[in-house]
């Protein structure tokens, strides 16, 4: 069960979709190299889309109360946001990059 809130899901998304796209693209001689690929692409994607739509928010006024209360967005994947899934994406980037060499 994938568990998500906003745009959140896009970061699974981008995954699925690099993953086959470069399924397709690189050659042959190169097949270790695709899960490498797609978690850094899926990594710098988590990372600028979830600071960039995680930063905006809107102040509004509470007619009752007459407060300002602030509204932010949350764009996250199982209670993380998604900028923070860009280092995780990163991190297994770099873990399977050195996998391949071993």
């Amino acid at each position: 069960m994938i568990i998500w809130s906003g745009r959140g899901i896009l970061s699974i998304a981008i995954l699925l979709i690099s993953f086959l796209i470069l399924n397709f693209i690189i050659p042959f001689e190169f097949r270790q190299y695709i899960f490498t690929l797609s978690f850094f692409i899926t990594g710098a994607f988590s990372w600028y889309f979830g600071k960039k739509w995680n930063t905006n928010g809107k102040i509004m006024i509470d007619k009752a109360s007459g407060q300002e209360v602030l509204l932010k967005p949350n764009h996250s994947l199982f209670w993380i946001k998604m900028q923070y899934w860009g280092i995780v994406f990163a991190v297994l980037g770099c873990l399977t990059l050195i996998l391949t060499f071993i």
